[in-house]
C-alpha cells in the first residue's frame, strides 16, 4: 500500500512541477531555460510545447543511457508522458486565457511558478520511480563531477537558454532567474522533503522482511 501512496506522491510532484513550468511561461517574464527550446520550436512549427518536450526527453533518455553505459530506461516514458501532457493541459487548457500584464501579477505568477517547479521536482525525485531524463541527467552529472545538483542545473540550463534564445523563444529576466535559482531551490526543497524518502526506505524494509 505504501508503494501506491509513493506513486501518488510521485505523480503529484510531476503535476505540480508542470504547473510551475506553465506559470513561468505564462508570466511573460521569460520562459525557463530548459523550456525555452520547446517554446521556441513550438513557435516555429505547428506542435505543442508538451509534444516537443516529449520528443526532446526521449532523445535525452538515449543520451543518458550512453553516459551510463546501460540500457535506456524505457520506464522513464511514464514521467515523460505525464510531464508533456500535463504541461499542455495547463498551457492550452486551464491557463490558456490567462493574461498577466500588471507587473505585480507577472512577478507573483512567476514566483509561484518557480517555487512550484522546485518543490514538484524535489518531491518526485525523493520517490523510487523513474525520473524525467533531464533530472536524471542532472543526477548523473552530479555523481560524475562531484558537483552539487544546484551547480549542475545552473550550467545545463544556461546552455539550454542560449539555444532557446537562438530559436526565438521569449528569453528574458525570468529566464536568468530560473537558471540561477531553480537548482538551489530544488536542492533546498530536496532537503525538506526527506520524509518521503523515509517512507520509501520503510517500504523497502517491510518488503525485505516479508521475503
Amino acid at each position: 500500500m505504501k508503494y501506491l501512496y509513493l506513486f501518488i506522491i510521485y505523480a503529484g510532484g510531476l503535476v505540480i512541477s508542470s504547473l510551475g513550468l506553465a506559470l513561468i511561461i505564462k508570466s511573460g517574464l521569460g520562459v525557463g531555460p530548459a523550456d525555452s527550446i520547446a517554446v521556441g520550436l513550438s513557435m516555429r512549427f505547428p506542435v505543442t510545447v508538451g509534444s516537443v518536450m516529449i520528443a526532446a526527453f526521449v532523445i535525452l533518455l538515449l543520451i543518458n543511457a550512453w553516459l551510463e553505459k546501460k540500457r535506456p530506461q524505457y520506464e522513464s516514458l511514464i514521467p515523460i508522458i505525464i510531464r508533456g501532457r500535463t504541461v499542455d493541459l495547463f498551457l492550452y487548457g486551464m491557463l490558456e486565457n490567462a493574461n498577466y500584464e500588471v507587473w505585480w501579477t507577472q512577478w507573483g505568477t512567476f514566483s509561484l511558478g518557480l517555487l512550484a517547479t522546485a518543490l514538484g521536482v524535489a518531491v518526485y525525485l525523493r520517490t523510487p520511480f523513474p525520473r524525467i531524463p533531464l533530472d536524471h541527467f542532472m543526477m548523473i552529472m552530479n555523481e560524475k563531477t562531484k558537483q552539487s545538483k544546484g551547480f549542475i542545473r545552473i550550467i545545463a540550463e544556461s546552455a539550454m537558454a542560449l539555444v532557446g534564445y537562438l530559436l526565438g523563444a521569449p528569453v528574458g529576466i525570468g529566464t536568468l532567474i530560473v537558471a540561477l535559482l531553480l537548482g538551489p531551490f530544488i536542492q533546498w526543497s530536496y532537503f525538506w522533503v526527506r520524509p518521503i524518502a523515509r517512507l520509501w526506505s520503510d517500504s523497502a524494509r517491510s518488503s525485505s522482511a516479508s521475503d
